[in-house]
């Protein structure tokens, strides 16, 4: 189901693009070293790292509002567009975003969200 907020329009983030699914396997090891494993889950949630190397001012200040205003400091979920795949997906922040000043009025800006 989707969520009624969406991310904000952005340039599109830098590559590499991580995108990692959760371990979803439960795993139990026996004494004679054997291992038994069954799903956790019956559905596979994904985490997507995203960066700006190379993010001007005005968008890390838009950014900056969703995340603190708009999804109230990561609590919200929101609509995410791959923007490799053009995919849509729920996620949230699993952590703040991180702002590192690289030039005057420049960042290098990275997000971790996690689909919900």
């Amino acid at each position: 189901m989707p969520a009624t907020i969406n991310f904000p329009e952005l340039n599109p983030p830098d590559y590499p693009l991580t995108e990692t699914p959760e371990d979803a396997v439960l795993r139990s090891s026996a004494e004679d070293g054997s291992v038994q494993t069954r799903p956790k889950f019956t559905r596979i949630r994904f985490t997507f790292e995203v960066t700006w190397n190379h993010m001007p001012e005005e968008m890390k200040q838009i950014l900056e509002d969703f995340y603190r205003n708009t999804t109230k400091n990561g609590a919200l979920s929101f609509n995410w567009t791959h923007p490799t795949s053009s995919k849509s997906y729920v996620v949230r922040f699993t952590k703040p975003p991180n702002f590192r000043a690289i030039l005057l009025r420049y960042w290098t800006v990275s997000i971790t969200l996690q689909e919900v």
